[in-house]
């Protein structure tokens, strides 16, 4: 299991691909499985983590996500901390 810190509280993560796909809806797991296994070795720490975050995480950032396309900025940070609204 990973360690992570979500709206404040510890949570606890699958830690492999095999625990991911364990803990996923028998439904999700053949997209998990072609999503893995067509992913460039060098995204698969990125593609396994999406797979990995809780339904909860996972609308958190869909919520940024809409947000964001929405044009509503606030509260964004560039990669050297600078504000995006400014």
């Amino acid at each position: 299991m990973i360690h992570a810190i979500f709206d404040g509280r510890a949570v606890e993560l699958p830690g492999t691909l095999a625990d991911i796909r364990a803990a996923l809806p028998e439904a999700d797991r053949e997209a998990f499985d072609k999503d893995i296994g067509d992913c460039s070795i060098l995204n698969l720490p990125a593609v396994a983590s999406a797979w990995a975050k809780t339904p909860e995480m996972v609308a958190h950032d869909d919520a940024i996500a809409a947000r964001v396309a929405e044009g509503d900025n606030a509260g964004m940070f560039h990669a050297d901390g600078t504000s995006v609204e400014t």
